[in-house]
């Protein structure tokens, strides 16, 4: 694979665009800049995402190069119980939907290296995490009311419109090199009506005209030549028919939950729960310890005989994740059960029957690279390896739910009622579009591998936190 040096690498994040749904789009003719600037001289590609499949923290990987559980950032909502159990008044939580998506860059791993610590002259746009950005983040704090404009009007096609020309701007100063947009249309409508509604597909249509501006405006000026332009996704959507409340769950079999936006009423409260993008949950459970350290899969049968197997039978539940007692993760469904140990580079995996993704047999070890390889093409893309990963941050819950395509976890608290829905580890939400204007390998890609293309193009050393490799031809 050989690096390509380019004098500016622009990334379009398209929040929630399919793979499917932009590949049929393109073979049919209707996105004919993306298909003439970007497709033909170069790349269209299906990449795996990082599990939880949500906004925010699947943008870690094209910001840092690394998954949400080696950044500590396991989900928009999280609990640290750690911190909680001190007692004080917002500590060891978070809601990154609203104004804690403030503190979202200073929550990030102090190791982990952002693009911003790695190319100087960068620039963000209307992105939800942007770690260390500093003044670099153009939209800090005007996003917000973008965000709240939109969100009353529904006019997300404004704030794309918006998205291209701040873009623009930014490159005709002709001194940044990496510029990083967010267009929020495509997840916002997916979310209002389903993946699939006209009032979607025309924001992907608003995406490639985009980027024939883009093209255009760069061609002018001769610098078209020596740019690098992507358009990825975070995540994908499946249409909501169904909604379910894990806080109900909990409350029924008396465990009653703390839980966002109900933040001030901790009195009494034996669980938490911490939904992300409506289709994936972290369960967190008091134990003999108060909120202190792990509830393991046997300390939670014996606190509530029952729970974990009732739990896998609700039909909006697909996939339940909990620790064991030895130090790894037991792995639920209808179908099966699963162990998974090991490290992300090592994994270990042991089926007590059926195998609880319905892969075909797995081999009892395998590496990060075999876990992408071999299921790549499964309903379960990658699962193996991104469980490993989220269980590696220290706020991950004691439990992970992820949800059945159709349904999501999230009854109340949601205006408006959500109709499209993502998080979970099922194949609709993980697979994700890649398009870039040079040539990509091809072969079984995760959204990891953008950041050190980026940097490889750029001719910016990688630095060792990185998981993913370049991907160029």
């Amino acid at each position: 694979m050989s690096s390509v040096h380019a004098k500016r690498v622009v990334v379009l994040l398209a929040d929630g665009a399919r793979a499917d749904v932009m590949g049929e789009r393109l073979q049919s003719g209707k996105l004919p800049n993306i298909a003439q600037w970007m497709v033909e001289p170069g790349s269209f590609r299906e990449a795996v995402t990082v599990f939880p499949s949500t906004t925010g923290p699947a943008y870690l990987p094209f910001l840092t190069g690394a998954s949400p559980g080696p950044c500590n950032l396991p989900g928009i909502r999280w609990l640290d119980k750690d911190r909680f159990a001190e007692g004080k008044r917002l500590a060891g939580h978070r809601s990154y939907v609203g104004f804690e998506s403030l503190l979202m860059g200073s929550d990030l791993a102090p190791h982990i290296q952002s693009i911003f610590d790695c190319v100087p002259e960068s620039a963000a746009i209307f992105s939800s995490l942007a770690p260390r950005a500093g003044r670099r983040n153009r939209t800090q704090f005007t996003k917000i009311w973008y965000w709240y404009y939109a969100h009353l009007t529904d006019r997300w096609n404004y704030v794309d419109e918006v998205a291209l020309q701040k873009t623009l701007r930014e490159l005709r100063k002709g001194t940044t090199r990496f510029v990083f947009t967010v267009f929020p249309g495509v997840d916002e409508y997916s979310h209002l009506a389903h993946p699939h509604h006209a009032s979607t597909f025309r924001q992907y249509d608003v995406l490639d005209q985009a980027v024939g501006e883009i093209a255009s405006d760069l061609t002018r000026r001769g610098e078209w030549a020596t740019t690098d332009l992507w358009i990825v996704s975070d995540h994908g959507l499946s249409q909501t028919h169904e909604h379910f409340c894990l806080n109900r769950f909990l409350e029924c079999h008396d465990l009653p939950p703390f839980f966002y936006p109900d933040i001030f009423r901790r009195k009494g409260k034996l669980a938490a729960t911490m939904v992300s993008g409506n289709a994936m949950g972290h369960l967190y459970f008091r134990n003999g310890h108060g909120w202190r350290g792990w509830t393991t899969r046997t300390a939670l049968e014996h606190l509530k005989p029952g729970f974990l197997a009732d739990l896998v039978q609700q039909p909006a539940v697909d996939i339940v994740a909990v620790r064991n007692d030895h130090g790894g993760i037991d792995i639920l469904s209808r179908r099966g059960e699963a162990r998974l140990d090991g490290t992300p580079g090592t994994l270990r995996y042991a089926c007590a029957g059926s195998d609880p993704f319905g892969y075909e047999k797995l081999p009892p070890s395998f590496s990060r690279d075999d876990s992408l390889r071999l299921t790549f093409q499964s309903q379960y893309p990658d699962a193996p390896y991104q469980l490993a990963q989220l269980f590696l941050s220290s706020r991950t819950g004691d439990v992970v739910v992820s949800a059945t395509p159709g349904f999501d976890l999230r009854l109340g608290y949601e205006y408006p009622e959500h109709r499209g829905s993502h998080g979970s580890l099922d194949r609709s939400h993980m697979m994700t579009p890649l398009v870039c204007n040079r040539k990509l390998v091809d072969s079984p890609c995760r959204t990891v591998d953008v950041f050190p293309s980026v940097l490889a193009s750029l001719g910016v050393p990688v630095p060792n936190h990185v998981e993913g490799r370049p991907i160029f031809a």
